[in-house]
């Protein structure tokens, strides 16, 4: 993992293809109302090219990202040699599914292991996982470039509310009715939805982890802060994983859940960073057993969700186990 302010970034030249001899052949991100959507974009070195460009966006935001779609569709333009638009859904999964989906399919003569640059900044969660599970089942044997851009501050909420609990399309798990079950929450700044995470699956014993080290440290302790009450039931034991590293991450949460596999449900929330959400996927991805749960908010505060961009993240996920 690598990691550099954005300013780090410029002075050095801005972010290059995948490898330094050719284009990418896929760059993927997603048109957001934060202002962080266009912080990879802006970061692209004059030199950077990609085969082809696929912007993700939920159809229900549109008119908030309407500025920041058509900025990012301009940049990448002039980087990319195909522009490929996936409108989804944030609250219809198969919506979502599709569009990624009609995307991957238009990716035709592609090498075995493209060279592959995923934005994760701004995706929402089920839709990141969502894509993530479309690159694997095309391009199992590709090694991912994942970028992530740390916000300077978000705002004073995230989301309200709630409107379903849902497993991750393609991570229901094996649920056997005879094993108790256990919750693992990669927890974030939503106390509310982790309440209805866990009254949702009744678990016999659920954990919840701490991002630490966290993306900056005043995170940690609004993080700490946010889920104080759930932390002080009897019912629940905590945790603490790296949040700012995709593979120390998976580590971590292997070591956690191992001791559960044998006995329990296993249940994952991941809630916290996009690196630690892809955490969360490659340990599905290595025990199909697992469900990735996911909590719908009512709302999201699209005028006030973050400010300002800090530091890019670039990590690396290794190619699907089942094909090493």
């Amino acid at each position: 993992m690598e990691k550099k302010t954005i300013r780090e970034w410029k002075d050095q030249g801005g972010l290059a293809p995948t490898r330094a001899s050719s284009p990418d052949d896929i760059l993927l991100a997603c048109a957001s109302y934060e202002p962080r959507t266009m912080a990879v974009a802006d970061l692209l070195s004059p030199a950077y090219r990609a085969r082809n460009a696929i912007i993700y966006l939920n159809t229900e935001f549109r008119q908030w990202s309407a500025t920041n779609f058509s900025r990012l569709e301009k940049i990448l333009r002039e980087h990319c040699e195909q522009m490929i638009i996936a409108e989804g859904s944030w609250l219809d999964p198969k919506t979502q599914l599709d569009a990624l989906r009609g995307a991957a399919a238009k990716l035709a003569g592609l090498s075995e292991q493209p060279a592959i640059t995923l934005d994760t900044t701004t995706f929402n969660r089920e839709a990141l996982l969502t894509s993530m599970a479309m690159l694997r089942a095309q391009f199992d044997s590709a090694e991912i470039r994942a970028l992530y851009v740390s916000p300077q501050d978000h705002g004073e909420w995230l989301s309200r509310g709630f409107r379903c609990i849902r497993n991750i399309m393609g991570f229901a798990g094996i649920q056997r009715s005879s094993r108790r079950t256990l919750l693992t929450v990669l927890s974030g700044f939503e106390p509310e939805r982790t309440s209805k995470i866990i009254e949702e699956h009744e678990p016999s014993r659920v954990l919840i982890g701490i991002g630490d080290p966290p993306t900056d440290k005043k995170f940690l302790e609004r993080n700490q802060a946010e889920q104080k009450l759930i932390l002080a039931r009897q019912d629940v034991a905590e945790f603490r994983f790296p949040a700012n590293n995709v593979a120390d991450c998976r580590d971590c949460l292997e070591g956690i859940i191992a001791p559960y596999l044998s006995d329990y449900n296993v249940v994952i929330a991941p809630m916290s960073t996009k690196l630690s959400s892809l955490a969360s996927f490659l340990i599905a991805e290595a025990h199909p057993e697992i469900q990735l749960t996911y909590c719908v908010p009512g709302e999201y505060n699209v005028n006030d969700y973050s400010k300002g961009a800090d530091s890019l993240f670039v990590d690396f996920i290794a190619p699907s186990p089942l094909v090493r």
